[in-house]
């Protein structure tokens, strides 16, 4: 297809202008549900935000360009999701193998395959706009697109089920252990209502107080206060016990999600 071909159809009938377009927003949209909750948590100066702003604003103005079939939109959208899906890799493979935390493991999954979607497809819509008209038919060049875009649906669809299945298994196999306060499953997802149970925690001094990790992913419990206490790396299924002799409330957060806070406040 030319690229004068291209202004002459309707965008939402060229694979080469919807998927980028569809996949770059969605990024943006959803980095957005990451950033909105740690900002009301009053995390404004988290590192996370300072890195996921400048990629929503790029995700979005992309997939703007990318609608209005400029060419330089795609080069950048290829750009983009080459360094977002390097940058990302950590942080992933954590996600991807704590099916448990279900709704940070569904958003990695389809970004991840978005962003790979959208690379495919800004790079055949670059080669649309400088590659001279093929000879292939316009037709047997849209059932080619068609079959990729299927077989990309389905594998997010298939990692989402095995993600359910597993997330499932892994919370019964976690869900045995105990502690006076439990990191819930999913703890990491900004949305939660309650990262530690219970959120606020109340005993008298002289007692002992026990945390266990019951998501899939790695934890900590650690002073507000530099040097008062820290449990380190917890592991799934791991537990952290400290007693409390003086009364007060000592606040606590995981230093690898700072967003999740809690408190233990102790009674004379």
């Amino acid at each position: 297809m030319s690229a004068e071909e291209t202004h002459t159809s309707r965008w939402w009938t060229v694979p080469e202008v919807l998927v980028p377009f569809v996949g770059l927003v969605y990024s943006g949209l959803y980095l957005i549900s990451v950033v909105v909750p740690i900002l009301m948590a009053g995390g404004a100066s988290s590192p996370f935000v300072f890195i996921l702003v400048p990629f929503i604003i790029l995700f979005l103005a992309l997939g703007f360009g990318v609608w209005k079939r400029n060419r330089f939109a795609y080069v950048g959208s290829i750009v983009l999701s080459v360094v977002f899906l390097f940058l990302e890799g950590s942080f992933a493979s954590d996600a991807l193998a704590s099916p448990s935390d279900y709704v940070t493991f569904f958003g990695v999954v389809t970004v991840i395959l978005s962003l790979v979607a959208v690379l495919v497809y800004s790079i055949a819509g670059v080669r649309m706009f400088w590659k001279k008209p093929s000879a292939i038919p316009q037709r047997k060049m849209m059932a080619s697109s068609g079959s990729l875009a299927l077989v990309i649906v389905g594998f997010i669809v298939g990692a989402l089920v095995i993600g359910a299945l597993a997330g499932a298994t892994e919370s019964r196999l976690l869900g045995g252990a105990t502690g006076d306060i439990a990191i819930v499953s999913g703890a990491s997802n900004t949305n939660n209502a309650e990262f530690y149970h219970p959120g606020t925690y109340s005993v008298a001094a002289g007692t002992t107080v026990s945390w266990v990790n019951r998501d899939g992913t790695t934890h900590t419990v650690t002073s507000n206060v530099t040097g008062s206490f820290d449990s380190g790396v917890m592991q799934p299924g791991g537990t952290y016990s400290l007693k409390f002799n003086t009364p007060g409330t000592y606040s606590y957060y995981c230093t690898i999600h700072p967003w999740m806070k809690a408190k233990v406040v102790v009674t004379p």
